[in-house]
């Protein structure tokens, strides 16, 4: 059996003190590529040398018992392939590295107790804090962990209780400007797609749409399409949709998801109907599509970056106890034409 290489083995290689190569092994790098400890540079970089010769890795398990400290984080969404979470874990993975933290990422498919067993594995695993996209009936899952003193950050939804740090954006606003836009072009049949789970993003946007439609006096043409909720909307049952919209004289529509604006592309090609012609569409989130038809397709750009950066910078504050403004509100904007 071959003899593991210690910390000791790789002091007395160097003629150095074990504590000496304990600040070596455990220093940040700097974005100069140095070694942010109390060691001369000549020395650290002998030590680095005989560690890499001895092949001695540095116990992390051992070295997060000594210290209380992993600097690991998991980040928990709906559905990580979601093009929304997607970019905002990719945000997140590249701000927590340069931060020396390492970030665990799962997804609840929506589901309360998938939640509930990935916080309790994620809690298992020593992270130092989470970042959270509730689903329907989290509630009491999210409490449970708040009372075992895990810092946790709500993104992109809210639940009741003061345990808890947010970054949200405003959905119901966004909704809003997305519908009054559109009414602007001078459309009075508006209609918007929504599911028929509790999806707080999507929820608060229907909202908003209903706002802005009463206050433009367009009450009677309200008009909710609710579909059912899968990680992949059905292009047939959008195309479904359209064509009663078509046939009811609808002339736009607030598509409040990127997937469900891909899936209402896929619709207008099947059923031969053509954008801006039969019908206008504010869309959600970016896409290259968005510039494929002339003069564009407006759609509401979310803070995706902002998102990340803060929602990773409240939970150190929360987990070092620092100050730190516990609810902040982001805003998505509207782009009229192309990305």
């Amino acid at each position: 059996m071959i003899k593991k290489t210690t910390i000791r083995d790789v002091a007395r290689e160097a003629g150095v003190s074990v504590t000496l190569v304990s600040f070596v092994m455990n220093a940040k790098v700097k974005e100069n590529g140095e070694l942010d400890c109390p060691v001369n540079a000549d020395t650290a970089e002998r030590v680095l040398q005989v560690a890499k010769r001895l092949g001695y890795k540095r116990n992390n398990a051992a070295a997060s018992l000594r210290s209380g400290r992993t600097h690991t984080i998991a980040v928990i969404t709906s559905d990580i392939s979601s093009p929304f979470f997607a970019e905002i874990c990719r945000h997140l993975e590249n701000i927590a590295y340069k931060a020396g933290y390492t970030v665990l990422f799962a997804s609840s498919d929506e589901s309360a107790p998938k939640l509930s067993n990935l916080i309790d594995k994620m809690i298992g695993y020593n992270v130092e804090g989470l970042i959270v996209a509730p689903c329907a009936g989290s509630e009491k899952v999210l409490h449970r962990s708040g009372s075992y003193n895990i810092p946790t950050v709500l993104i992109d939804r809210n639940i009741p209780g003061d345990a808890f740090g947010r970054v949200l954006v405003d959905n119901e606003a966004g909704g809003y400007e997305a519908t009054r836009y559109l009414i602007g072009m001078g459309h009075k049949r508006i209609e918007i797609i929504g599911y028929d789970i509790e999806i707080a993003s999507v929820s608060e946007r229907v909202k908003g749409y209903e706002r802005a439609m009463q206050e433009a006096g367009l009450e009677e043409n309200i008009r909710v399409n609710v579909l059912p909720y899968g990680i992949s909307p059905s292009a047939d049952e959008v195309t479904k949709v359209f064509r009663e919209a078509h046939l009811r004289g609808t002339s736009a529509f607030v598509l409040p998801t990127k997937k469900l604006s891909k899936s209402g592309f896929y619709a207008m090609t099947k059923l031969n109907l053509r954008m801006h012609r039969d019908f206008d569409f504010v869309c959600y989130d970016e896409s290259d599509v968005y510039d494929l038809i002339p003069p564009g397709i407006p759609h509401m750009v979310q803070p995706l970056h902002e998102i990340a950066e803060k929602s990773f910078n409240l939970l150190l504050n929360i987990i070092d106890n620092k100050p730190a403004e516990m609810n902040v509100t982001l805003h998505s904007h509207l782009v009229e034409g192309g990305a």
